[in-house]
């Protein structure tokens, strides 16, 4: 048992700090994490002493900070920049925790921290981060109003955690109130993060892109097999110099091709699917092909030509949204067929000759069976770290090198089948995911990523062809994704079986955590209050009666002592007996006692020295 002292209270100061430090400091860099470690020292050695002019250094090295910031962002206003100066300021506010009012306001601006962090990360362990320093600054600024030392027991401890855990009520009625808005708070468009798919295709550019577990987005609908879940979300469709293949741009799309492609929204199916997307501060969005966008959602374009959508805005938070599919109706003419043929004036001749040489006198079908089974003959390999290749890079990889990834076998294909004059392109996305057996859903990982081509068709219209696919078993190498990858971990360790399952179950709990409070909108909001006022006990009790009931736990909880118990023992006594013995509330405790009879004074002689002691001595019960 020890003192809540001064001291005590400079270690949940600490305590908030870190935590405050670590909620915004996930996308910092590392250089200014150690301009915030520099800091620390300063306010720490600050705080040990009390001289004249402190405010005045503490601000000048405030200011100092501010400005070192302003440098290290090149003077570019940034989402960095502003949480970086929050950080500053805490750490300058934090050496001057010595006084009152410069602890409230340390928790003022803790608490604008919490608030910011969780409009910068809204996942599951953000937010919970962000209320653990709310309810800490909370009891923070609680124990600093306090005039007495209090003992440090458990019981006070529940004390200060209930007057914490009291703003719970209040966080439910806001939360159903108030649906969640997609709100950009961003003064600047955020740099490109390091998920997603690269701009233009070298061989060798997926490398970077491809050997990383961080989620990406996640697919609900659950009836999907996993082979069949392409992910699309840009199309590479022009090759410059035999090297490297880029999208093009929509505008010169529009521009030039709008007169030569005739669509129709197709027949609408009943199948559809939801998707949850991370904060990847990109702005593609990924879609299962021939999909339709069902959410509302005037910031997302479609793409006719690509048939793949893309946001106005970065996607900077969780977002999620739904699609459905339909049976694609679409027709190109000549001059859009001709650019989908596209090639450079330096292919090599060895490619041209291979070409010539096996398309002659074959269908566009057979020859394309032919490319197909060339890769499946044994001599190719899957591997993520393939040997660097010459100028003629494909010529190179086709004929020589014979091992590399998904944008090789896929660029290749494409680069072949334009040589014999087919339509063709590259698209790039994601394969596969992760079934989630607990909750039934996909986590796509950037680990995910892969290219496949698409042809077109007479009468079929485009048609995708994976020629990675048809790459031996036994020829696949170095590769995190499943769907590739050969070398079959054992599942006989319990130890790699739990974690796997940990896994899982953190994955489950942030999936709920998105759909039925980060997703939470008008038209939800709507359908709880007309679900209120149909009386559905279920929701009534869930959302009305358990917070009024929590708010009654944590009131009690400053009201379990002796003391309160004796009082309300008494009261039921003067209830109980009040028209028998004509007791009185206004009477005092010996007036109540002398009005009982002998019997009922010996049955209540202990309780009533007891509300005597507690009351009017400095005796201790124990």
């Amino acid at each position: 048992m020890f003192s809540l002292k001064l001291s005590n209270i400079k270690v949940l100061s600490f305590l908030i700090l870190i935590l405050c430090l670590v909620s915004i400091g996930n996308d910092i860099t590392f250089i200014n994490k150690i301009f915030w470690v520099s800091l620390i020292g300063i306010s720490y050695f600050l705080l040990q002493f009390k001289f004249r002019f402190k405010t005045l250094l503490v601000a000048g090295y405030g200011l100092l900070g501010i400005y070192i910031q302003l440098r290290l962002n090149q003077f570019v206003f940034s989402e960095e920049f502003f949480l970086n100066c929050l950080a500053v300021l805490l750490i300058a506010k934090y050496s001057e925790i010595l006084t009152k009012n410069n602890q409230l306001s340390f928790s003022l601006i803790s608490m604008v921290v919490a608030v910011a962090s969780l409009i910068k990360g809204q996942d599951l362990i953000s937010s919970a981060t962000s209320l653990i320093i709310v309810i800490l600054s909370i009891i923070n600024m609680y124990l600093v109003q306090q005039k007495e030392v209090m003992d440090f027991n458990f019981k006070n401890i529940l004390k200060y955690l209930g007057f914490g855990l009291s703003i719970f009520p209040f966080i439910i009625i806001f939360y159903l109130l108030f649906p969640r808005a997609e709100v950009n708070f961003r003064l600047f468009d955020p740099s490109a993060g390091s998920l997603g798919i690269p701009d233009s295709i070298n061989l060798g550019s997926f490398r970077e892109f491809s050997n990383s577990e961080e989620p990406v987005f996640t697919l609900i609908n659950k009836n999907y097999k996993k082979d069949d879940l392409y992910f699309r979300v840009k199309i590479f469709d022009y090759m410059e110099k035999d090297k490297s293949w880029r999208p093009t741009s929509n505008i010169y799309m529009y521009n030039t091709f709008k007169n030569h492609i005739k669509i129709n929204k197709g027949q609408n199916t009943e199948e559809t699917y939801e998707v949850i997307l991370e904060p990847y501060k990109g702005r593609w969005i990924p879609s299962l092909s021939n999909s339709k966008l069902i959410t509302n959602d005037n910031t997302i374009m479609y793409n006719p030509f690509n048939q793949n959508f893309t946001s106005r805005n970065p996607i900077d938070r969780k977002k999620k949204l739904e699609f459905s599919k339909y049976k694609p109706s679409q027709e190109l003419y000549f001059r859009l067929l001709d650019y989908y043929t596209l090639l450079p004036d330096t292919i090599s001749n060895d490619l041209i000759n291979w070409v010539e040489k096996n398309k002659r006198n074959k269908t566009d079908k057979e020859y394309l069976n032919t490319i197909l089974q060339t890769f499946a003959n044994g001599s190719y390999y899957y591997n993520l770290s393939p040997e660097n290749l010459s100028e003629n890079s494909y010529a190179d990889f086709f004929f020589k090198n014979k091992e590399g990834y998904c944008e090789y076998f896929a660029g290749t294909f494409v680069l072949l089948a334009r040589l014999a004059n087919i339509p063709s392109r590259i698209v790039s996305g994601y394969l596969g995911g992760d079934l989630n057996d607990i909750g039934d859903f996909y986590i796509f990982k950037q680990k995910d990523t892969h290219a496949w081509a698409e042809v077109w068709f007479e009468n079929e219209g485009w048609v995708r062809v994976d020629p990675t696919r048809f790459i031996p078993v036994e020829n696949v190498r170095n590769t995190l994704n499943d769907l590739f990858n050969s070398n079959k971990t054992s599942d006989n360790f319990i130890s790699l079986k739990m974690f796997k399952y940990i896994g899982y179950y953190i994955n489950y709990a942030d999936f709920v955590w998105t759909q039925h409070l980060l997703s939470y909108d008008n038209t939800q909001r709507q359908s709880f209050i007309e679900d209120l006022f149909n009386f559905k006990f279920s929701k009534v009790f869930l959302w009305i009666f358990a917070p009024i009931a929590l708010f009654i736990f944590v009131r009690l909880l400053f009201l379990f002592n002796k003391k309160t118990i004796t009082q309300i023992m008494v009261n039921l006594l003067i209830w109980r007996f009040k028209n028998k013995y004509n007791l009185l509330y206004s009477d005092t405790h010996q007036e109540i006692f002398s009005k009982f009879p002998n019997k009922e004074k010996i049955k209540y002689q202990k309780l009533f020295n007891t509300f005597e002691i507690l009351k009017y001595s400095n005796k201790s019960l124990l």
